[in-house]
C-alpha cells in the first residue's frame, strides 16, 4: 500500500468519524422511536371516567365479587362425592 492509500483511507476515516462525532447521521427527535428521559406526555383535561361510569363500574365489581363469594361458600358448604374406583373397591 503506497503512501498516497494510507493517507486517503486515513482521511476517510477522520472524516467518517467527525461526520458521526458531529450529529449529522442522527435521527431526528420526532422519528425516535422512544420519548426521551423527561419528555411527559401531556396532561388530560378530561377525566378517564366520568361519575356515573365510576360509580356503576363499582357497584358492577362488588356485585361479581360477592357473587363469587357466594359460589365460593356453596362449594366449601357441599361436601366431595367420593367417587368409586374403577376396580370396584
Amino acid at each position: 500500500m503506497s503512501r498516497n492509500e494510507r493517507v486517503i483511507r486515513l482521511a476517510a476515516l477522520a472524516l467518517g468519524l467527525a461526520l458521526t462525532h458531529s450529529g449529522a447521521f442522527a435521527a431526528e427527535p420526532s422519528k425516535n422511536a422512544y420519548p426521551g428521559a423527561f419528555d411527559r406526555p401531556p396532561v388530560n383535561e378530561e377525566p378517564a371516567l366520568t361519575k356515573d361510569e365510576q360509580s356503576k363500574l363499582k357497584d358492577d365489581l362488588t356485585k361479581a365479587r360477592d357473587r363469587q363469594n357466594s359460589q365460593v361458600k356453596t362449594k366449601e358448604a357441599t361436601p366431595a362425592l367420593k367417587t368409586k374406583s374403577p376396580s370396584g373397591k
